[in-house]
């Protein structure tokens, strides 16, 4: 039996990368002790509450679990909070020390974190590199003769090599037996009118996250085109060579070429 604060054998020599990172917002000192007795985990802590909130807003602190002091809470384990761009971690309102139900399941979830840093890490080796294409999506023959002019016009201008495109035919065909994990194109561009246009890009994000994306539509999704991280969204009516160079620079200057 292992003694009162020895630490248990796998956690004694863990890196810094391999630790569990949880932000505590609030003194909570008898939890940060708790935690801290497992061996496994690095306390995230900002002089100002705040100042750590925006930081995992938008993604400069990297954390796996965040636990908020809140006196008379007994611990909300179905929240979550956005850290960064893509990604969520359990968020805990806790009293200090968390009761025992809640310990638990606290320390329930950061047992879990490991396997799935694993599995993040199989599943990005097995998709592999991404593929030297633009993928093209258009409902229109017309469109697909539109955008493969304007791609030729603006690689010619950059003085690059116009990547391999990619133009399904049967867009819906497409999408249908398109599924995760797959290596991601360079970019991804679509045209289409209506609500079939949202539909192609809500499933791109699905199955690549982080890919760059132009996305043009006779129907102002602009919002929607928001939350899905697209880098240039724009009317059907404004598409041309010049938004469409626009939406293409912004996706090599953010360097999302590959992403998953």
């Amino acid at each position: 039996m292992r003694e009162r604060g020895e630490l248990p054998m796998e956690h004694q020599n863990l890196n810094q990368e391999q630790k569990l990172r949880v932000a505590l917002c609030g003194p909570l000192p008898k939890t940060e002790r708790a935690l801290l007795r497992r061996g496994d985990v690095e306390i995230i802590r900002e002089k100002k509450n705040l100042n750590l909130l925006i930081g995992l807003n938008n993604g400069a602190i990297d954390c796996d679990m965040i636990i908020v002091e809140a006196p008379y809470g007994h611990g909300l384990h179905s929240m979550t909070c956005q850290v960064g761009e893509h990604k969520t971690c359990p968020l805990w309102l806790v009293n200090d020390p968390p009761d025992e139900a809640i310990w638990y399941k606290i320390n329930l979830q950061l047992d879990e974190v490991p396997a799935k840093r694993k599995a993040a890490l199989e599943q990005a080796i097995a998709v592999g590199p991404p593929r030297h294409e633009i993928l093209i999506l258009t409902d229109t023959p017309e469109r697909c003769g539109e955008l493969t002019g304007w791609m030729k016009k603006i690689y010619s201008v950059w003085n690059v090599a116009l990547p391999p495109l990619n133009v399904p035919e049967d867009v819906k065909g497409y999408l249908r037996e398109l599924r995760g994990p797959c290596a991601p194109p360079e970019a991804v561009v679509i045209a289409m009118a209506g609500v079939d246009s949202l539909k192609a890009a809500e499933h791109i994000r699905r199955v690549w996250p982080k890919v760059g994306m132009v996305w043009s539509c006779d129907l102002d999704f602009s919002l929607q085109a928001y939350h899905l991280n697209v880098d240039c969204f724009f009317l059907l009516g404004e598409a041309n060579t010049g938004t469409l160079g626009i939406g293409l620079n912004r996706i090599y200057q953010y360097n999302k070429r590959g992403s998953e």
